[in-house]
């Protein structure tokens, strides 16, 4: 996972299958974002996922919880066609902003 900072915007970028081996790891580098840096908004990029199962969708939505419990706005970006149909499937579209890829310039930070 690869965290991006863009003035008062935080992208934290997923890579691979959003599976039950790493569930945790998403919600736990949100929350690390929510201390670290106190951003506006919260950013999932998902543009290098192809796949998520329950317990991948469970830890976007706790994701969400955490950033909405902050008081900061929280959206899924680059989401690709089969994904977003996941998440509209299941009714999680409804729930979490997403939306389909986007290029934007943004400066890379490690965390």
């Amino acid at each position: 996972m690869r965290a991006e900072l863009l003035d008062q915007t935080v992208v934290l970028a997923l890579s691979g299958a959003v599976v039950y081996q790493n569930p945790e790891q998403i919600p736990g580098a949100v929350r690390a974002a929510v201390v670290r840096w106190a951003p506006e908004a919260i950013l999932l990029d998902l543009a290098d996922v192809r796949v998520l199962d329950a317990a991948g969708i469970a830890a976007l939505l706790d994701s969400h919880r955490a950033v909405s419990w902050a008081g900061m706005s929280f959206a899924l970006i680059n989401v690709d066609t089969f994904v977003m149909g996941q998440l509209r499937d299941i009714g999680v579209a409804s729930l979490i902003r997403a939306q389909q890829p986007a290029e934007e310039d943004r400066a890379t930070v490690d965390v």
